[in-house]
């Protein structure tokens, strides 16, 4: 625990702000030289809109730079990693820090309702160590910050569920926002999305669709299902509707679920199991953020899924770590 006396240390407490950020088709040799200008080993990647894509590393650059065959990545959407774990400024320092350890990361980006505010690295903690400071107060006054008020218990929370457009999903959303409604926490609803090879060459040139287009097409589509979804819990008695945000991450859906669910309240996802171990499979997905994600977990069973067992269903409506 990074606690003493007065508040506990929080994210935006260490943080770097602003952070030195890479456009996701900068080239690979300008990136690698701004990573060794400011002595980086990582830089967070942002598209257009400065919105947190992924993160670029030393090994990412250098990896398949000097092979003798094939094609050199060109520029740094080709070899990020596209998966970024990031935590929000209020998050305390030693949730940070746990990530960091447990995933083997040097950095965690902060992010703030979609927008990249800071970023925490292992040697911002270090500092903090090395000083033997152990509350806000004393953090924040040297480094000429303004005091910050004590944040209520409860003021703030979040409730994430991933959608993929199944019935599970469905059934997943309607759920994490009945929930979050009861806890007066907002909902965060995250879909994962493949980036497919560049289509045929057209004109000289191969068509690529960028994550960008991706992501903006496929929050369009969150955004309408949520909000039917919401219209569903609103019809029901005494349910009040929750703030809603949606994101769409390139990556694999799993690892991007368990990553948007640090800081959270509750991650929420829907089950595919099938058939006679029906209510013992989570599906892929669900038993992956079961294992990994860094806070309780509930699997919400699909619609109709008792129907297709050939035995009785289970007792409990739904998994939860």
């Amino acid at each position: 625990m990074i606690t003493g006396s007065g508040l506990p240390l929080r994210a935006d407490d260490v943080m770097t702000s602003p952070v030195v950020t890479v456009p996701a088709d900068t080239p690979i040799a300008p990136a690698a030289a701004l990573l060794a200008a400011h002595g980086f080993t990582a830089a967070p990647v942002v598209d257009a809109d400065g919105r947190l894509l992924g993160v670029v590393t030393e090994a990412d650059l250098v990896r398949d730079r000097f092979r003798l065959e094939g094609r050199e990545p060109r520029t740094v959407d080709e070899v990020m990693s596209r998966t970024p774990l990031a935590m929000r400024p209020e998050d305390e320092l030693t949730d940070v820090v746990s990530l960091m350890l447990d995933s083997h990361v040097r950095s965690v980006p902060i992010v703030d309702d979609g927008d990249l505010v800071g970023i925490v690295t292992r040697r911002d903690v270090l500092r903090v160590v090395a000083r033997g400071e152990r509350g806000a107060d004393e953090v924040r006054r040297r480094r000429g910050l303004p005091e910050r008020p004590a944040r209520p218990a409860g003021t703030r929370g979040r409730v994430v569920v991933g959608d993929d457009g199944s019935p599970g999903a469905a059934a997943a959303l309607r759920f994490a926002l009945a929930e979050a409604a009861r806890r007066g926490v907002r909902v965060e609803v995250v879909s994962a999305f493949a980036v497919p090879a560049p289509w045929p060459v057209r004109y000289g040139a191969p068509q690529v669709p960028t994550s960008r287009d991706l992501a903006v097409e496929v929050e369009r589509e969150l955004r309408g299902r949520a909000r039917a979804a919401a219209e569903e819990v609103r019809a029901e008695p005494g349910d009040a509707t929750p703030e809603v945000a949606v994101r769409a991450v390139p990556g694999e859906p799993g690892q991007v679920l368990s990553g948007a669910a640090a800081g959270a309240d509750l991650l929420v996802v829907g089950s595919r199991g099938r058939g006679a171990a029906a209510s013992l499979l989570l599906g892929s997905v669900g038993l992956h953020c079961v294992l990994h994600a860094p806070c309780s977990v509930t699997v919400v069973p699909s619609p109709g899924r008792a129907d297709e067992d050939t035995r009785p269903p289970a007792d409990a409506a739904e998994a939860t770590r």
